[in-house]
């Protein structure tokens, strides 16, 4: 599998899906794969603690990934952020240091600003845009230390979403893919089982799932996850995508091509495209 399909099957951000039921059957044996996966994860989340330093500093290994431009611009955004006085312009300001971060792709940066906001004003908006951002870290952290750490700090925004608003489905979803690495990767398969319970329907709990699947290699079950996605949301381009690979993946040759040519046509995604096309290249 080439680098570019790679990526987007390892990082599965943006989840969509939809769920009827998580048989038994299905979660012993994501269990027993997830359980082994965790042993060799054991004792991260004790490592590199501390949230309230600021990521991104002058002269940090972060900041010199960035160019020169984007540097100026983070300077100028932090100098203005620096320089509000009031509650009101002191969020403004932290909000546009967020969507700046966000464009850059550092969402560890862009979680810590978030997090400054909800101190200044703790609402369930503010504290779900928290969480998920420290979410998108983890998700796009390449150190096991560091996505140790973003995952725990997802979690404690996501346990104080659902201290005010316990339906909030999707702070339980991806609190439960913050799990799925850690030493109690059940505790994640718990809280999915919880989502589907109460909402049998809901499209990320399903696609997180094929997600699992599709890391335990247990294909087969990948493929009537993504297929439910699919019957919720037919112009669902990731998913379709995800289920064109597994049954890849599970010798149905002729049905991965119909459906990875569809992505090839309909997807607005390049970098879906772009698999898309190096998949059917494998397969002819």
């Amino acid at each position: 599998m080439n680098k570019s399909f790679a990526i987007i099957i390892v990082i599965a951000v943006g989840a969509v899906g939809a769920l009827y039921s998580l048989p038994k059957v299905v979660v012993s044996d994501e269990k027993k794969t997830l359980e082994t996966s965790a042993k060799s994860q054991k004792g991260d989340a004790n490592r590199d603690k501390g949230r309230n330093s600021e990521p991104v500093n002058a002269g940090t290994k972060h900041e010199k990934s960035l160019s020169d431009s984007q540097m100026s611009e983070i300077k100028n955004l932090k100098t203005k952020y620096l320089q509000s006085v009031d509650k009101t312009a002191k969020i403004k300001a932290t909000e546009v240091l967020i969507n700046k971060f966000v464009e850059f792709m550092k969402f560890d940066s862009a979680a810590f600003y978030a997090e400054t906001a909800t101190k200044l004003e703790p609402s369930e908006t503010n504290l779900m845009k928290t969480a998920n951002l420290y979410f998108q870290a983890h998700t796009f952290a390449l150190e096991d230390a560091k996505k140790a750490v973003m995952g725990e700090n997802a979690r404690t925004y996501y346990t104080k979403v659902l201290s005010k608003n316990p339906n909030n489905l999707l702070a339980k979803t991806n609190m439960a893919m913050t799990y799925v690495e850690t030493a109690n990767p059940m505790q994640g398969i718990s809280l999915l089982r919880e989502v589907i319970a109460q909402e049998p329907d809901y499209v990320p709990a399903l696609y997180d799932l094929g997600m699992l699947s599709i890391k335990s290699k247990q294909f087969g079950k990948a493929v009537e996850r993504f297929k439910e996605v699919l019957k919720i949301d037919p112009a669902n381009s990731d998913a379709a995508l995800k289920l064109g690979y597994c049954l890849m993946e599970a010798n149905r040759k002729e049905e991965a091509k119909e459906i990875l040519e569809k992505v090839l046509k309909n997807s607005k995604n390049q970098t879906e495209k772009a698999a898309a096309q190096e998949l059917l290249e494998a397969i002819r």
